[in-house]
């Protein structure tokens, strides 16, 4: 299959990328208000051109109508016609959180509403545009596919956008497993080389004329439509793409009453290749496994030693700290490239408050774990909102994040950049941040200086030990299973699928008796009124872990130092500290196996 799950989840890991780049952007577009770099106002406008163009192939029609009213505005700020004021760039702000909406749920039935994004982004785009083009927002221009039933349905205005340009319209006609398949490229690298050469402006698959298996008639070609636009001619065209002639119609008649194009530019935008980006991320989850599971190894041998350790588990400490080192490397990110996110909330939250509040971000060179780094961003920001809320709220508010390394710990200090604002000690209550924060193994303070105003300290280790893993809930207490042990997690189970095997207690999963591992219990009736299995291996060895729930999302948990006062508890490989203030245990995998083998 062309369009498979690994093409779709390139497509949403590259899409997730570009969002962010494109919400950073537009804050610094903002920020320069008429005085605009057009060049940065460009590239934003084909990154979300890119993004409408992956939708477009995949067929997620509502990411692709919601990413063209985007784009539709992005334009009009490069043509100078719309200013990105605060206003502007809210309503567009709003309209990339829904596409990372929509993103995240690309693989679930349920269908997102977008009529609120899309009223306002075609209310921006009519609101500037000269009353006899109005009309052209929401009037739809039918343009017939050659030998086909099918027509493509553009919005007039988009149509004349291009002509303006003054390119050419086509339509191309390509069969997916001639084009793509046998010269075993891709999905998207095809479109790549097709954006190269001009602008899409849609696509779709002729779906119904491939037939099924069952028909006599049944089609060995998968017909793939684009309704295109370049300065090339017709000649040019055929000859730089490498296509036949019968493959390229002229679009005229159609649209010959809206425009004649005036102007020649080429305008060309470019994708990144994709597969090295995932390959390098499926290596780096595997190498990730594997130090966490030679760590808690390792801990076992230190555990059973007088706290002297044998050449060989020295040697063995050697290669992780040498692991250690390279995660550490790999996933190390400069933190302003992720916590401009905390200046994206605080300028949403004055926005809505009527308030004058600014963030300033100061980190420097400062390089962080980037999973440390995105779990920071909801506490602080929750943090400088209730510090906003000290002051009156007709005083402009200038809040600066600053961050400094010492000794392999960072330092964050909040601060206003105008202490005078605030004349008394305050107080600001943060526990529940505070527990978010303790979660990353830092500490928070505060204090109030007449001459400094009101500081608020995080102190965070800049590299932590981070166990991948799934939460369960067994007896009351929290444990984090390891990634690289979770097979399969199983919910709703049937008490007939419980069973005694040889003296214990087995469970029926695909025709296979799993051997079961109880945390404190023995009793089959125990086993039974539990609701959640997790099945698990170690090496080639295959149990279930009994639970009351269990939670199928990935988390990272952060181990905290605490493990050594455990180390009596056979159980335990090592604890963290939930965000809620709860603490969750590891559990020994490796011991629970050799338990029942």
């Amino acid at each position: 299959m062309l369009i498979d799950r690994e093409t779709t989840n390139i497509y949403i890991e590259e899409t997730n990328q570009s969002l962010a780049e494109i919400e950073k952007n537009l804050l610094v577009l903002e920020s320069m208000g008429a005085n605009i770099d057009m060049s940065l106002a460009k590239r934003v406008y084909h990154a979300m051109h890119v993004i409408r163009n992956g939708a477009s192939l995949l067929s997620f029609s509502q990411l692709k109508e919601l990413s063209q009213k985007i784009e539709n505005v992005l334009g009009l700020i490069c043509n100078a016609r719309l200013t990105p004021n605060p206003e502007v760039i809210n309503i567009l702000l709003q309209g990339v959180d829904r596409l990372y909406q929509l993103i995240d749920r690309i693989h679930s039935n349920e269908d997102m509403d977008i009529d609120e994004q899309s009223v306002l982004l075609t209310g921006l785009t009519s609101a500037v545009l000269p009353d006899d083009i109005k009309q052209s927002v929401t009037e739809v221009r039918d343009i017939p596919v050659p030998d086909s039933k099918h027509v493509f349905r553009i919005a007039e205005f988009n149509l004349i956008q291009v002509l303006e340009q003054g390119k050419n319209l086509y339509i191309l006609i390509y069969d997916l497993i001639k084009d793509v398949q046998e010269k075993n490229d891709t999905p998207l690298n095809f479109v790549q080389l097709i954006q190269q050469h001009g602008e899409m402006i849609d696509s779709f698959f002729d779906i119904q004329s491939i037939g099924t298996l069952e028909e006599k008639n049944f089609s060995s070609e998968m017909p793939y439509f684009v309704l295109f636009a370049s300065t090339l001619s017709y000649e040019q065209l055929s000859e730089s793409m490498g296509i036949q002639p019968h493959q390229i119609k002229e679009v005229n008649s159609e649209i010959a009453d809206l425009i004649q194009p005036k102007t020649r530019s080429k305008l060309s935008s470019a994708i990144s290749s994709h597969h090295p980006k995932t390959d390098k991320k499926k290596r780096m989850d595997i190498l990730n496994d594997l130090f966490c599971e030679l760590k808690f190894a390792m801990d076992c041998f230190s555990c059973n030693m007088d706290n002297k350790l044998s050449v060989g588990e020295i040697r063995l400490q050697s290669v992780i700290n040498s692991l250690q080192d390279l995660l550490n490397f790999e996933n190390s990110v400069l933190a302003s490239r992720i916590l401009w996110k905390i200046g994206r909330n605080i300028r949403d939250h004055a926005y809505q408050s009527n308030i004058q509040a600014k963030l300033e971000l100061q980190c420097g060179l400062i390089m962080m774990d980037h999973r440390i780094l995105n779990r920071l961003i909801e506490p602080v920001t929750a943090i400088i909102t209730k510090m906003t809320r000290l002051v009156q709220t007709n005083t402009p508010i200038q809040i600066c994040l600053n961050m400094t390394k010492n000794e392999g710990m960072i330092q964050m200090t909040i601060s206003f950049s105008n202490p005078q604002i605030l004349t008394q000690e305050t107080h600001l209550d943060y526990l529940v941040e505070e527990k978010k924060i303790q979660a990353l193994c830092a500490n928070l303070t505060q204090k109030f200086e007449l001459k400094t105003g009101l500081i608020i300290a995080i102190r965070i280790p800049q590299n932590v030990f981070i166990v991948p893993g799934y939460g369960v809930v067994i007896d009351d207490h929290n444990y984090i299973v390891p990634r690289f042990n979770v097979k399969d997690c199983l919910t709703n189970l049937d008490p007939l699928m419980w069973r005694e095997k040889n003296s214990s207690i087995a469970f029926n999963h695909k025709e296979q008796d799993i051997p079961v591992v109880g945390i404190s219990n023995t009793d089959l009736s125990y086993y039974q009124n539990k609701k959640s299995l997790m099945v698990c291996e170690v090496g080639n060895q295959r149990f279930g872990l009994a639970a009351d729930s269990t939670e199928t999302f990935e988390l990272d948990a952060i181990c905290q130092p605490l493990s050594k006062q455990l180390d009596s508890n056979p159980f335990i490989a090592a604890n963290c500290l939930l965000d809620d203030g709860q603490i969750a245990f590891v559990p020994d995998m490796g011991f629970l196996a050799n338990k029942i083998s």
